[in-house]
């Protein structure tokens, strides 16, 4: 591993000993103003108002500084900071490090900054865990530290975007982006299984635990669980939409130390509903999907 990667390391360790320590396009630029004929019907006036007002949002100053709970979740932010471009704007470390995949180092300026989306236009999220305990992390007040990793499963790469608290307002800050190829994460062979277990149906059923441990809410109660088994060919018929090209990942800070063992949450940006699959790997380095729940 070169010294640049290796910097990158450090940093992916930091944010996990942080938590130890303490305890979750461009677009066209344009003049906003609009000179409109006496004829012009209402709908169109209705249209052009509208779009008006959209640049002006756009081309809004970024976010004042404002007084924020230092007990703010990175949970909570970090949906409002993707949605909204004046947010991102108040909320950048300026100037941004960036290091590209191939190791090449630049820097982006405050006017240069365009919107990014952390979830790139999905209405779901995925989490990576290595044990359900670790997802108190998302509601840890402690936490100090975490990043957005968008996961390209047929590139083999990732794309990083790493968050610190600022100790002094507690605002949640973007410090730093950077690539890095599958072969520099100690996910990688899960990641690999994860790109066949999406994409190939006779794949995914063969790596299926039956019986398969199943819970689900009981549409009667939703405070009350239903848990049992399925048939591993009854999979098919329970199985949730699984993203096949692009993942996320929020970390909170969660480490991976059991290299046998993978917990994937995928959660609703808006309205709440998840679906977690538990993986295994065995003696012979066979993963399974041993336990779902929705």
């Amino acid at each position: 591993m070169n010294g640049k990667w290796a910097a990158v390391a450090v940093v992916i360790s930091f944010i996990s000993a942080s938590v130890g320590m303490v305890g979750c396009g461009g677009k066209a630029t344009t003049d906003s103003s609009f000179t409109l004929d006496a004829d012009v019907d209402s709908a169109r006036l209705d249209s052009l108002i509208q779009l008006e007002d959209t640049f002006a949002l756009d081309l809004a100053p970024a976010e004042e500084p404002s007084a924020v709970a230092e007990n703010e979740l990175f949970n909570d932010f970090i949906f409002k900071f993707d949605q909204s471009a004046r947010l991102q704007r108040g909320r950048v470390r300026f100037p941004l490090p960036v290091l590209e995949v191939s190791g090449d180092e630049t820097t982006i300026e405050q006017p240069a900054w365009r919107h990014h989306s952390m979830f790139l236009g999905q209405d779901f999220c995925t989490v990576l865990w290595n044990s359900r305990s670790q997802m108190s992390l998302a509601q840890d007040t402690n936490v100090v530290a975490a990043r957005v990793e968008q996961i390209y499963l047929h590139s083999r790469t990732i794309s990083a975007y790493s968050f610190e608290r600022d100790s002094m307002n507690g605002q949640w800050m973007l410090t730093e982006m950077y690539d890095l190829p599958f072969s520099h994460t100690d996910l990688e062979g899960f990641f690999d299984f994860y790109t066949q277990f999406a994409t190939d149906s006779v794949y995914q059923r063969q790596h299926v635990r039956s019986p398969l441990r199943y819970a689900t809410v009981d549409e009667d109660s939703e405070y009350e669980r239903i848990e049992g088994t399925i048939d591993a060919d009854q999979w098919f018929e329970f199985a949730p939409e699984i993203p096949q090209d692009v993942i996320t990942n929020i970390n909170f800070g969660q480490t991976y130390p059991n290299p046998n063992r993978m917990v994937v949450q995928m959660r609703g940006l808006a309205n709440g509903l998840q679906s977690i699959m538990v993986f295994h790997r065995d003696i012979s380095g066979r993963w399974q999907l041993t336990d779902y729940e929705n």
